[in-house]
């Protein structure tokens, strides 16, 4: 399967940044605190938000830092952030569109750069953590989170498919193991980690894409045929219709020397 084009990454965000800008979970599950705790922005630093989306993590480190930049593919994102942030009165927040893979700034101009549940939509991971390490000043760090793709491979093809038929703009959700090979291929040390169990309501995860009422009759069917341990790792079955799914995220602050 070809990979999306940026610009139907873009165009498919677009589409669903007010779903975003609404979102309970992306605005306030505890993963953001998590991020929070890993990032510690203080007043005197300038931060970056890779991914920023309707603004939600921008939003959060910027209760702490000097500044924040949010960066984002897709222009009704932008749009969203900006018109959230004039509604918060945040005069320390600018957004504008950017693409990880080219990032439009200086070298070490950033003390933070964040990231929340994107990564999975990176069409060449490893090099959109050269260009976040290339931003990032000599001690900066870079806090991320992103669905951690299982060890077991039946377990993580399951879901790949899933995913993919869900979402075409999803590339590909990277295991431990390669995440540490991204980070040691841009020479940035991982400080801190851990693995957040996410549940996401199953009706409202399979609409945010706008996918119409045949196909996730058919994405639910093939949950309900899949093996039962499969089932039984990954989601909720309440009389026989499929409630949650309940996934891994990898949170981990990575450091530049």
């Amino acid at each position: 399967m070809a990979l999306p084009t940026t610009a139907e990454t873009a165009a498919q965000f677009s589409r669903q940044a007010e779903a975003y800008a609404a979102s309970p979970s992306h605005a306030g599950d505890p993963d953001l605190d998590i991020i929070a705790d890993f990032a510690q922005p203080t007043a005197a630093e300038c931060c970056l938000d890779i991914a920023t989306g309707p603004g939600h993590t921008a939003f959060r480190i910027a209760q702490g830092a000097g500044f924040v930049v949010g960066a984002d593919l897709a222009q009704g994102m932008i749009a969203a952030a900006r018109r959230l942030a004039g509604e918060r009165g945040l005069a320390n927040t600018a957004f504008l569109i950017a693409d990880v893979h080219a990032l439009p700034f200086p070298d070490g101009i950033f003390d933070l750069v964040t990231c929340r549940i994107a990564p999975h939509h990176f069409a060449d991971l490893p090099a959109a953590v050269r260009q976040i390490t290339r931003v990032l000043r000599p001690g900066g760090r870079f806090v991320c989170e992103d669905s951690l793709g299982p060890d077991d491979p039946a377990l993580a093809a399951f879901l790949e498919r899933l995913e993919k038929t869900r979402d075409p703009t999803h590339v590909h959700s990277l295991s431990r193991g390669e995440w540490q090979a991204a980070l040691d291929g841009a020479g940035l040390t991982v400080a801190r980690e851990t693995v957040y169990r996410k549940r996401h309501a199953f009706d409202l995860w399979i609409r945010r894409t706008g996918l119409e009422e045949k196909a996730i009759a058919a994405i639910s069917a093939d949950i309900l045929a899949a093996p039962a341990e499969i089932r039984a790792k990954l989601f909720e079955v309440v009389d026989g219709q499929v409630a949650a799914l309940n996934d891994q995220k990898l949170i981990l602050r990575a450091e530049k020397p």
